[in-house]
Order: structure tokens, then C-alpha cells, then sequence
């Protein structure tokens, strides 16, 4: 097999790392041929291009939010976004996964034989089962209405929280896909005290792509006001039936007695589980502590009604104690939602 042809463009210094997180591969033949990747904030195509004995050449082209809703639905081409790039970035991998030899290139300059076809849609008929799953989520309007005496601090207080919220649905919902399971079992598997219960939520945003993730519109505070999202409706419904869950003031004093008396048990047998607490990740249960720690789960999906997530936690095949720590870092954030309900301040519709 020949050397790969050299390439013009402006070398990036080996010492700076190429930071990109895998989000799915849309193509996919003997390998993968087009995959998603994120960096930061933003959504990036790679798309293979060449090859030689030791190393794969991929091309990488930023795409937007919208661009990259039509070329999943197939409505735009992958020439079309990478004509619309400023700059691409060309790579090589090695059978290690190493990336080497990383440059910056303007699209005009790329070799003819790597430009994709003018019709290179992401037709069904090549796309794999995560690219049609990313596809076909229902995205659509979503409003958090407020009213009352709101201050600024508030006003960052909801999204943080309602963001956070939304991530961990994210993540339960799609955990067939494999970049969503492995970013959850790695933050749950890990836990040292309160940076891991904050990155149980925000740490899955490095695998929600933009079209997913939950997208400001319009922010309005009169009185009445509201805060307009663009998101996945089935997560945003999940939140709002929970969070009416523990509104009445009966069904708030259960899940407050649950959260104490587990409290009150993981300090009697010294287990970590709050954002407050470091220490070890792991922690080897003894019989009787995992039937009482699957208890508590037990009686905290009946009070929040979340009979359709066992089947999901089941699937992450994680201990009670994990189990309990995801779920009592979710409640800690709910009640907050709770407490600006009860007081009038938002509504979620």
C-alpha cells in the first residue's frame, strides 16, 4: 500500500491535543466511515478519507445545530457543510488510536478524491441505528412559565437546575448508545464527593449534540413571564411529572422522611453518597447492606412514580450504593425545582 499523499496546510504543535469526545458513528462499513464528535460546545463531522499501511486519514468539518438536524434527516449533503466550512482539520490515526500529523486546511485545498459526492446524503439506507435514533428524537417548543418576585440570582438558579435535570433523563433515555452508557458508568463508578454528583449532569453534555441539548429561545419577565426552550419533549414531560410527584405536601413529607432515613443509614454504616462527601469510589456491601440500599431505590421509584426508568437502571448493571447516590443527587436538585413551584414562581406546563 502506497504512503498517504502530503497535504498542504498549516501544522497544529504535537504538544496540543486534539480534544474531540465521540458521539456516535452515522456510517459505518467494515469501520467507521462518518462519525459525530463534540469539542466544548460544538458538534464536528469526521469522515474517512485514505488510508496506508499504518494509519487512517480523517477529515474533520465543523457543522451547526441546524446543519446538522437536515444532514441527519438526510435534507443536506456532507459536501454541502464541509463547502460551507471556513477551515477543516486533517488528521491520521494510527491502530492505537494515536492522531498525528494534525493540520488546518481550507476546503479548497483538500485533494479532489477526498471531497465527498455533491450526493452524499445520509440516506437510511447507510445510516447506522444511532444516526436514525438521533434522527427521529422529537424535538419541539417547550415553555417554563414564571410569575411572582424573582431575583437575578433565581434567574440563573432555574436553567442550572432544570439543564441538569434534563441531562439525566438524557442520559437514561439513550443508553443504547454506547458514547451515552459509557460517559454515565464512568462518572457513577468513580465517585469522589460532590465534583461527581455535578458531573453526573453536566458531564453528559459532552455527548448530547446540539440538536439535543436544551436551547434558549425567548426569556421573558414581566409578570407573568416565561422561559421559551427548544428540547426533547418526552425529557421535559419526565420532569414535569416528577417534580408534580413530590408538589403535595403528603407525598413531599415521604420523600423528605426517605431522603433523612437514608441519610440517617449511610452515616450509621459509613458510606459516601452526598454532594458533601469524598472518599473512595468503590465500597465493597455486604449482603445486608445491599438489601437495604435496593429497599430505598425500591421506595424511591414508587414515590416518584418511575416505574418505566427500573428497567433502565437494571440495565446499567450498578450496585444499590451507586444506584442510590445518582438518585438522591437527582432529588437534591428536584425538591429546588419543587420549591419554586409550590411558591408560584414558575410552572412547568
Amino acid at each position: 500500500m502506497s504512503r498517504l499523499p502530503v497535504l498542504p496546510g498549516v501544522l497544529i504543535p504535537k504538544n496540543e491535543k486534539l480534544n474531540f469526545t465521540w458521539n456516535a458513528d452515522l456510517v459505518f462499513y467494515d469501520g467507521p466511515l462518518v462519525s459525530l464528535f463534540k469539542k466544548d460546545d460544538d458538534d464536528f463531522i469526521f469522515f474517512w478519507v485514505d488510508a496506508d499501511s499504518r494509519h487512517n486519514r480523517w477529515v474533520v468539518t465543523p457543522v451547526g445545530r441546524g446543519d446538522l438536524a437536515q444532514y441527519l434527516e438526510a435534507r443536506l449533503s456532507l459536501r454541502a457543510i464541509i463547502d460551507k466550512a471556513e477551515l477543516l482539520l486533517v488528521f491520521e490515526a494510527t491502530k492505537q488510536a494515536q492522531r498525528k500529523n494534525a493540520r488546518t486546511i481550507v476546503p479548497s485545498k483538500l485533494l479532489a478524491e477526498y471531497m465527498p459526492d455533491q450526493d452524499s446524503f445520509l440516506y437510511e439506507s447507510i445510516a447506522t441505528e444511532a444516526a436514525l435514533q438521533l434522527a427521529s428524537a422529537d424535538v419541539g417548543k417547550y415553555r417554563i412559565a414564571l410569575d411572582g418576585e424573582l431575583y437575578i440570582d433565581d434567574i440563573a438558579t432555574v436553567p442550572r437546575v432544570y439543564q441538569q435535570l434534563y441531562s439525566f433523563h438524557y442520559g437514561l433515555g439513550n443508553l443504547g448508545r454506547p458514547a451515552v452508557r459509557t460517559t454515565l458508568n464512568r462518572f457513577l463508578t468513580s465517585w469522589k464527593g460532590g465534583i461527581n454528583a455535578v458531573n453526573i449532569f453536566t458531564g453528559l453534555r459532552g455527548v448530547t449534540p446540539s440538536i439535543h441539548r436544551a436551547r434558549v429561545l425567548e426569556l421573558h419577565y414581566a409578570s407573568p413571564g416565561h422561559i421559551e426552550l427548544e428540547l426533547l419533549k418526552e425529557f421535559a414531560a419526565d420532569i414535569a411529572r416528577t417534580c408534580q410527584q413530590i408538589v403535595p405536601i403528603e407525598s413531599y413529607r415521604k420523600s423528605e422522611k426517605l431522603y433523612s432515613d437514608i441519610y440517617v443509614y449511610f452515616r450509621k454504616e459509613q458510606l459516601s453518597g452526598f454532594d458533601s462527601d469524598g472518599g473512595s469510589a468503590s465500597h465493597r456491601l455486604t449482603p445486608m447492606q445491599s438489601k437495604a440500599l435496593s429497599g430505598f431505590v425500591d421506595e424511591y421509584f414508587d414515590i416518584v412514580n418511575w416505574d418505566r426508568y427500573k428497567n433502565e437502571f437494571q440495565g446499567l448493571g450498578l450496585d444499590p450504593l451507586t444506584q442510590l447516590r445518582m438518585l438522591l443527587a437527582y432529588y437534591r436538585r428536584l425538591r429546588v425545582l419543587r420549591r419554586y413551584s409550590v411558591q408560584g414562581k414558575i410552572s412547568l406546563l
